[in-house]
């Protein structure tokens, strides 16, 4: 069956975000957690459990490929260096707003030496990513 552009579109927009969100869950599964920096995934789930998990996943993933397929939606490959770029470029803009002065409008003011130090790291993290950006424009 094929559906109209607009509703394609949108079919394959949820399509993408499920499947990323499947992706993750089976990474979270066979890893049984994750290390973040502020915010740390713990396992507290037998094998016995992450299996039973991982198997009603996978099915749901199946389920996603015959509902593409099932309507035409083809995948569309992307390059590495389209995905990278476009995430570098999430994390800039998600850094540009922590800067205390995008942050005042949450109705507390930062005192200024808070204000300072926040800019100051702020300041390192987007050097560092637009260090990323270079690098990958290199190779």
């Amino acid at each position: 069956m094929m559906l109209h552009e607009y509703h394609s579109r949108s079919l394959e927009a949820a399509l993408i975000r499920a499947d990323e969100s499947i992706q993750r869950m089976r990474l979270l599964l066979a890893e049984g957690g994750q290390d973040g920096v502020v915010r740390k995934i713990e396992n507290n789930l037998s094998e016995q459990a992450r299996a039973a998990v991982l198997a009603e996943v996978n099915s749901l993933r199946t389920l996603l490929a015959a509902l593409a397929q099932a309507f035409s939606l083809q995948p569309h490959p992307l390059d590495l260096r389209s995905v990278l770029n476009a995430e570098i470029a999430a994390l800039w803009v998600i850094f540009e707003n922590c800067r205390p002065a995008r942050m005042k409008g949450y109705g507390q003011e930062f005192s200024q030496d808070v204000s300072e130090a926040l800019e100051k790291k702020i300041e390192t993290v987007l050097a560092e990513i637009l260090k990323l950006r270079a690098q990958l424009k290199q190779i």
